[in-house]
């Protein structure tokens, strides 16, 4: 595994968590699933947060719909909303432990000092140019590529519904799909998980979760190996990637 390379040291993740921007229109789900995050972080586990879009994102894409914009501009300007909601995320009215960053070596120390590093990812994502200029890449897929950049066998999808529902029947609670592999996810198109996403993990072989930020508690069950209401992502018949 690349992380037992010579000379090619774990950046030592457990976790990345994609901290849906739609959970910010509820600031007491927002305070309780980052109070949870911290819980686990106490318990050892070691979590990258890569935030949503969020609110200044909904406000690119109106714009957007109602006076299309250049490809560089949406994409550049989405990129930074995801840093506003990083901020917002780290800041002390929300948590204790979160921690805004945006370079991979702050946030491997920060890990190694008990925090959990929010990774703004607009200078990654300006430098390496990993994505396509494209309304079809979404902060899903982007925290399913940092997570495979980073070799973190875990990805976490944390939104405001219970995870991926067939014809997008959010209101059915028996169209709630409990378990999917990835490619079969993708080939349904963009749910609660953008498509780009769900192929980018079965192609580069990284499980996952998509759970409801809101019942923070899911996501520690979930952890723990019990069933949940939630999505669980495999790959290959495989939940989760072994973090040794």
């Amino acid at each position: 595994m690349r992380n037992k390379l010579r000379g090619f040291p774990s950046y030592g993740f457990s976790i990345v968590v994609k901290f849906g921007g739609s959970l910010m229109r509820d600031i007491s789900a927002c305070q309780r699933a980052i109070a949870q995050l911290e819980q686990l972080a106490t318990e050892g586990h070691r979590i990258l947060i890569v935030p949503g879009g969020g609110i200044p994102d909904k406000a690119i894409e109106a714009l957007d719909a109602a006076h299309p914009l250049e490809a560089f501009t949406a994409h550049h300007a989405c990129a930074l909303a995801q840093d506003q909601t990083g901020y917002l995320l780290a800041d002390r009215a929300f948590s204790t432990k979160l921690v805004a960053s945006s370079a991979f070596s702050e946030c491997k120390a920060l890990i190694q000092e008990g925090m959990i590093p929010v990774l703004l990812p607009s200078r990654v994502l300006f430098t390496m140019d990993p994505v396509e200029w494209s309304w079809e890449i979404t902060s899903d897929a982007i925290a399913a590529w940092i997570a495979w950049v980073t070799w973190t066998p875990r990805l976490v999808i944390l939104t405001d519904v219970d995870g991926v529902y067939r014809g997008a029947a959010t209101e059915d609670p028996t169209a709630l799909i409990e378990v999917i592999e990835a490619q079969a996810l993708a080939n349904l198109g963009h749910t609660s998980i953008d498509a780009c996403a769900a192929n980018f993990m079965a192609q580069r072989g990284i499980p996952g979760v998509v759970v409801n930020g809101a019942y923070p508690e899911r996501l520690a069950g979930w952890l723990e190996g019990k069933r949940v209401r939630a999505t669980t992502i495999t790959v290959g018949g495989i939940s989760c990637r072994s973090t040794n």
